[in-house]
């Protein structure tokens, strides 16, 4: 029972580190005004372009504008999942996971967003798929 435990556990972690990378900032390196592993995730290679970088920090940044004050949701997590068109016109925005009191926040600021800015041609594909957007403020 044990050993199937394992096997398992090795394919989903190793599953896992096949889909994709976190566009940001690595655990425990924080920036100010995104928080500590906060950013978006891509498939492996999109992170090279640096528009990918700049589209996903202003995504972020749009939705802290919109949330105002911070302070008090400091160190929590709420991660989303936003999909939009390739014009931008945003079709949905999910909760994925975090703090249920910071994300509900978020998800108020983050539906507020009806477009967003056209998006890259390198993540068009990914970001009608769904982007997710990891927000940690300080």
């Amino acid at each position: 029972m044990m050993n199937k435990i394992l096997t398992l556990s090795v394919v989903a972690l190793t599953l896992c580190a096949c889909t994709g990378t976190q566009l940001g900032l690595g655990l425990g390196t924080g920036s100010s005004g995104v928080g500590v592993g906060a950013g978006m995730s891509f498939p492996v290679g999109q992170r090279d372009v640096p528009n990918d970088e700049h589209y996903a920090q202003n995504i972020i940044d749009e939705i802290y504008a919109r949330v105002g004050d911070t302070r008090p949701w400091a160190g929590k997590l709420c991660t989303l999942r936003i999909a939009a068109d390739v014009e931008g016109t945003v079709l949905d925005v999910a909760r994925v996971g975090g703090d249920e009191n910071w994300c509900e926040r978020v998800m108020m600021a983050a539906t507020s967003l009806h477009t967003l800015p056209p998006p890259p041609a390198a993540l068009v594909d990914r970001l009608q798929q769904g982007l997710i957007v990891d927000l940690i403020p300080r």
